[in-house]
């Protein structure tokens, strides 16, 4: 088991206080650039194309190419995270704005399958589901999301509402949670590196569950990777027992990962599209309160990419960055 044993000083490893200090990691869309967009989609809308037939060559963006082709590569090999904002969600219908996102997505990646039926276009909202379920997955409620990766290489957020009260979003550099850890405890990494527990979420498939890395490296890259939710429900009601150093461990991880010195708030207002790298960067969001009204619920849009430039990772984690696979058909409404 190789350990990376040096503390990374490159533009993965950051700091809050780094962060607040600066704008740059929020792109405000100008008017040409919104222009641009617009004039994408009413292009597929004249062709009468489908959503999931739409392919980069179908959505030009020729004024905004620029900056996507910066901001794919400054989330895949730079501080992982960056923040679109402004487009205009109440000038559209809902359907139209689930275009824009899915055309600007076809610019930064390849879509994976997020969940058993298959779907490319995720909604995150309260679905009223049991959160104690063992089968539900925690965007599927209103309560705290611990941090977490998720199963694709990089994660785009469009929030359509906010809701009433809460739902912060929260990045952390998980590079920077490694240094601490080198630095102040390195008898918890090789626990950190042998793995915790997980058990099956998905509402198809087998119950099981099994033990996964939190951090790996490839050719001398490391990679972090951890479902919080997923782990903690697998430590409650699996059979998988954690010894005392692991369980120190894991509340080692916890401790950093949550210290206000190394994560970043901020607020997704509509027409915000959110990026991460779910290799160096753990996100999270705090519980919330949604609006009575229900067109006025927190709901959020989200796909998961394949980086078009593979990055070197450990075959455990390639195969849950792949996408989900599809088990289940939904009714017919």
């Amino acid at each position: 088991m190789e350990i990376y044993r040096q503390q990374i000083s490159d533009a993965t490893a950051w700091k809050s206080a780094e962060m607040k200090a600066r704008d740059d990691w929020i792109h405000v869309l100008t008017e040409a650039e919104v222009e641009d967009l617009d004039r994408a989609l009413r292009a597929v809308q004249q062709r009468g194309l489908e959503m999931a037939a739409v392919t980069r060559d179908d959505f030009p963006l020729p004024v905004l190419e620029p900056y996507l082709a910066d901001l794919e590569k400054t989330v895949r090999t730079g501080r992982g995270f960056a923040l679109l904002r402004g487009i205009p969600v109440d000038r559209y219908t809902a359907d139209e704005v689930f275009m824009i996102k899915w055309g600007i997505g076809t610019h930064l990646g390849e879509k994976v399958s997020q969940n058993s039926y298959g779907d490319l276009l995720g909604h995150v909202y309260d679905h009223g589901h049991d959160p104690n379920s063992t089968r539900t997955r925690g965007y599927q409620t209103s309560g705290e999301l611990r941090f977490h990766v998720d199963r694709a290489d990089m994660t785009s957020l469009l929030c359509l509402h906010k809701g009433r009260k809460g739902g912060r979003s929260r990045v952390v550099s998980s590079m920077s949670v490694h240094n601490e850890i080198l630095a102040r405890h390195p008898e918890y990494l090789p626990p950190l590196y042998e793995g915790v527990p997980y058990i099956h979420i998905e509402e198809a498939g087998e119950m099981r569950s099994w033990k996964e890395p939190v951090f790996s490296v490839t050719d001398d890259v490391l990679s972090c990777s951890i479902r919080r939710n997923t782990v903690q429900k697998a430590i409650e009601r699996s059979e998988i027992k954690m010894t005392p150093l692991e369980t120190a461990a894991l509340a080692c991880f916890d401790s950093v990962a949550e210290d206000p010195e190394f994560v970043l708030e901020m607020d997704l207002e509509p027409g915000d599209i959110q990026y991460v790298n779910n290799y160096t960067i753990l996100h999270g969001r705090t519980a919330f309160v949604d609006d009575a009204t229900p067109e006025k619920k927190r709901h959020l849009v989200r796909l998961w990419l394949r980086f078009f430039t593979a990055r070197p990772t450990a075959d455990f984690i390639r195969e849950q960055y792949n996408g989900i696979e599809k088990m289940l058909e939904r009714e017919a409404s």
